[in-house]
């Protein structure tokens, strides 16, 4: 499969990069610098010079489906890269002839209910409900992975998945699993989970939504 990943440079796109190239699908990595882009080369990319903020949508050219790994942070720039960024990339897929129409958005737990969150994730949060809401309204084969709290901590390949799941964390390299495993599943399509470390094997996991 050919794969584009927006946000490829960060804790779980470089991931997804490197365990989906490790797979053997061909992987475009939108990076906005060449430090960037010579890292992923590495993980086995085609990296392209691109900005969610400026010009990205050379990006998608010949992708058959696309992973949204981006995020500006709770104390970036999110209102441009969590919001209106993946806004633009939504109707940028939905205008364009002949796909990619496969969408994977990795969001983050509590979109739904950010006042049970901690404070200073709010702000993101609301955000990301916009957004998210927008892909969820789209004719695209969306998934939205909205994942418990990060760790760096090597996966098990063990989660839990389902909405809502319970309050948790995620090892990063898991969460990149979890993408892996909606691409390959056709019936994540139309799906809306939280995930979090678990007990069970990510692909049964998937496949039990």
């Amino acid at each position: 499969m050919k794969i584009t990943v927006i946000g490829a440079a960060g804790g779980v796109g470089r991931r997804v990069v490197a365990q989906a190239a490790q797979a053997g699908h061909h992987v475009t990595a939108l990076v906005r610098t060449q430090e960037q882009a010579d890292m992923l080369a590495l993980h086995g990319a085609q990296p392209v010079l691109g900005d969610l903020t400026g010009e990205w949508r050379h990006a998608l050219d010949g992708a058959e489906a696309v992973v949204w790994a981006a995020g500006g942070g709770a104390g970036g720039n999110f209102q441009a890269i969590d919001g209106d960024a993946l806004i633009a990339l939504t109707d940028e897929l939905a205008r364009r002839d002949g796909g990619p129409r496969r969408l994977v958005v990795v969001s983050s737990m509590g979109v739904d209910r950010p006042e049970q969150m901690p404070p200073f994730l709010n702000a993101v949060l609301r955000v990301k409900a916009v957004s998210d809401a927008h892909v969820q309204a789209s004719a695209l084969e969306w998934t939205v992975v909205r994942p418990g709290g990060l760790t760096d901590t090597p996966g098990t390949g063990m989660v839990s998945a389902g909405m809502p799941a319970p309050r948790g964390m995620i090892a990063r390299d898991d969460v990149a699993g979890v993408v892996l495993a909606c691409l390959n599943d056709p019936r994540s399509a139309g799906r809306t989970f939280e995930v979090v470390a678990g007990n069970t094997p990510v692909a049964q996991a998937i496949a039990e939504l």
